[in-house]
């Protein structure tokens, strides 16, 4: 299994949860050996249930017209010297 931000190998957790309503409760999750991510059936549902539908469109931008937008002068006063 691939985690769904970084795509990094996925591990199957045991955890124990202390505040569920029938007390002391084993579940199982899965965590990114890369970057931490957990996955479960409750985050699973919660996000199902609250997603939201992604309003507009996405706009393309032209390579040579973000290239004009973009400020490349450089001043010695604006940039401070590195310590060694």
């Amino acid at each position: 299994m691939n985690c769904t931000r970084c795509q990094g190998l996925m591990l199957k957790e045991q955890m124990i949860d202390l505040e569920g309503s029938y007390g002391e409760m084993w579940i199982s999750s899965w965590r990114c050996f890369n970057c931490g991510h957990r996955d479960d059936a409750v985050l699973q549902q919660h996000r199902r249930q609250y997603a939201q539908p992604v309003a507009g469109s996405p706009q393309s931008v032209k390579a040579q017209e973000a290239e004009e937008t973009i400020d490349w002068s450089w001043d010695e006063e604006s940039v401070e010297p590195l310590a060694a």
